[in-house]
């Protein structure tokens, strides 16, 4: 299996050095850009796994190449970590990387956070959408889920969201049909599952486990989730109620609240997993909001 690959766009040498050791260690293949406008035209014909971006650069800006990336179909999807030692550029950066990082960079936290990516990226190669729902794959939410919660790592006193969907007796429902209808139903569930979320947000279908998730980046109150999902339940019930085979399916959603004590991603998708169970159970009412105090305590 070939190493991820890295594109490091630094013209401090020493920074560079730094950077690169720490990625060789986390198993990826990297290289080097020191110019703006030499890296834009690499990223022409290459796609790496991961771009750690200084903002200030000769040739052109990591602003202007940042921007670029966001506004390519084949680019936009690639992580970026922003790297700048001045804090005012943070604030007022026209499009939002996946993470950034103030200079001096902690060293320990870069490392932790290149080697969970290397535990969750399936390769940029493959599709990151899912080609039955059109939503994005387990794996690349697992990346953007990883980027979220470095996030907050960095600012303790934030919160972000992930909200979840599955649908009772589906595997009675896939019994009852063949293939192609069960494709048909997940991807017309999929339309009513974006229909009261922003276009913008991260949404995905697990084709395992067949359920949706998407991240709420933003919390201000834990009222806000509760409402976006009863929104999303009102929509997927319409299409159920007159495509439920007879069965009286139902879609169960809840959210689970996710803050900077959370180790990794793998705690935050076990907390979902138990919530899940909880809902398919009645414990809750549908929907609900969870935590991990509350899930630790039940």
């Amino acid at each position: 299996m070939s190493k991820p690959t890295a594109l490091i766009v630094e013209d401090d040498r020493d920074i560079v050095a730094l950077f690169r050791h720490v990625l060789d260690v986390a198993g990826y293949q990297t290289e080097i850009m020191l110019n703006g406008k030499e890296a834009m035209s690499r990223l022409e014909g290459f796609q790496p796994n991961i771009v750690l971006l200084d903002l200030q650069l000769p040739g052109m800006s990591g602003i202007e190449i940042l921007s670029r990336m966001r506004a390519d179909d084949r680019l936009k999807n690639v992580p970026v970590v922003v790297i700048t030692a001045y804090a005012p550029y943070a604030d007022s950066l026209p499009v939002e990387p996946d993470l950034l990082l103030l200079k001096p960079v902690d060293i320990h936290q870069l490392s932790s956070l290149v080697q969970r990516l290397q535990a969750t990226q399936g390769g940029l190669s493959e599709s990151v959408h899912d080609k039955v729902t059109g939503l994005y794959t387990f794996p690349f939410f697992k990346i953007r889920l990883t980027f979220a919660l470095e996030r907050i790592k960095q600012a303790e006193f934030r919160q972000f969201g992930v909200l979840f969907a599955d649908v009772s007796k589906i595997n009675e429902l896939k019994l009852k049909m063949p293939p192609e209808e069960v494709n048909s139903f997940f991807r017309k569930l999929a339309d009513h599952f974006k229909a009261t979320l922003r276009p913008t947000d991260t949404m995905a279908w697990s084709l395992d486990n067949e359920f949706f998730l998407t991240l709420i980046e933003e919390i201000p109150s834990p009222e806000v989730p509760l409402r976006i999902a009863g929104r999303v339940r009102d929509s997927m019930r319409k299409f159920l109620e007159t495509n439920d085979y007879g069965m009286n399916l139902r879609t169960n959603l809840g959210v689970l609240l996710c803050d900077f004590e959370y180790e990794d991603i793998n705690q935050i998708l076990r907390d979902i997993d138990i919530a899940r169970s909880y809902l398919r159970e009645g414990l809750y009412t549908n929907p609900s909001v969870f935590d991990r105090e509350m899930l630790q305590k039940k």
